[in-house]
């Protein structure tokens, strides 16, 4: 596995991330790494997803929110 891919796996609190093209995405953290590599980006998309159901889960948890209401 590619260190850059566990560094960004590792890091995955920082949203803040673009397209540059569809073969690249690159994640910002002070500096830039790129994924050349198709499976690289599905890597990279499924870890942020997951990550950003983590963050949601420990926010309902931190305001103790018992239902989520969907609209």
């Amino acid at each position: 596995m590619n260190i850059n891919l566990i560094k960004v796996i590792n890091n995955y609190k920082n949203y803040n991330y673009f397209y540059e093209s569809l073969n690249k995405l690159v994640l910002y953290k002070g500096n830039f790494t790129t994924f050349p590599s198709f499976f690289k980006i599905a890597i990279a998309k499924f870890s942020l997803e997951i990550s950003l159901v983590d963050k949601a889960i420990s926010i309902t948890n931190k305001y103790k929110i018992k239902e989520i209401k969907r609209i």
